[in-house]
């Protein structure tokens, strides 16, 4: 109901306005009263507020998905972003958020926004779905290939589509047994923080134009005015 009166508010000041909606709804934690991060209740609570708003033509954020529970890297963190990432996704929310976030969003870190990074990839790749059309059947493909001793992968066709089908991850672990072990037994948690290294020590962030420059400092004056004229300043 409060969303729905500031929307009308929005619209009453400016009509036409551009209107995203955001829950941010959580069970609480019955043995302590706190709230209980990461729990699927979260997940229905958001596949409700989803749909409900999908059905009014307005824009969904999910929340719930970003605080979880877990106070560390490690597999809870990672079963409670993946479920309750992919459950806001199917659910058909417009905006997204988890990366980086562990316990309630209290700490960020970047080596968790990295293995992020690979969750919210595959979720993406989920989304896709699977296109059957001629061109991915190649049933022409089929016929000349044939059966056993066939091979699809020295042709043009599989090199084309692989690319397109498959999500090749940052830094899950995909290696064979023996190759893992020569590679000194790493994690997904090891190749993450060998990610962000190569990250801080090779990036080179595009710095303002000055016409951005211009508008961060506009903003900045308009905010010192405003602040100014209510004495808070």
């Amino acid at each position: 109901a409060e969303l729905i009166g500031g929307i009308v508010i929005a619209q009453l000041i400016k009509p036409g306005a551009k209107i995203l909606v955001t829950n941010f709804v959580f069970p609480q934690n019955m043995r302590s009263g706190s709230p209980a991060f990461g729990a699927i209740e979260s997940a229905l609570s958001g596949a409700v507020f989803c749909q409900y708003f999908r059905r009014l033509g307005v824009p969904a954020q999910i929340s719930s998905v970003g605080p979880i529970s877990s106070k560390r890297i490690d597999i809870q963190c990672g079963y409670e972003k993946a479920m309750l990432g992919i459950l806001a996704a199917v659910c058909g929310a417009n905006v997204i958020y988890f990366v980086g976030g562990i316990f309630g969003e209290l700490t960020f870190h970047p080596v968790q926004a990295i293995i992020d990074n690979d969750i919210a990839g595959m979720i993406g790749r989920f989304l896709q779905g699977v296109q059957v059309n001629e061109e991915t059947l190649a049933l022409d493909l089929i016929n000349e290939v044939g059966p056993i001793p066939g091979m699809y992968l020295d042709k043009a066709h599989t090199r084309t589509w692989w690319k397109k089908e498959q999500f090749m991850p940052k830094v899950a672990d995909r290696l064979s047994l023996p190759e893992w072990m020569e590679s000194g037994k790493k994690s997904a948690l090891d190749y993450a923080k060998e990610r962000m290294e190569e990250i801080l020590a090779t990036h080179k962030p595009e710095p303002l134009t000055a016409k951005q420059e211009e508008d961060v400092e506009r903003i900045l004056e308009e905010a010192r005015q405003y602040y100014r004229g209510k004495g808070l300043m």
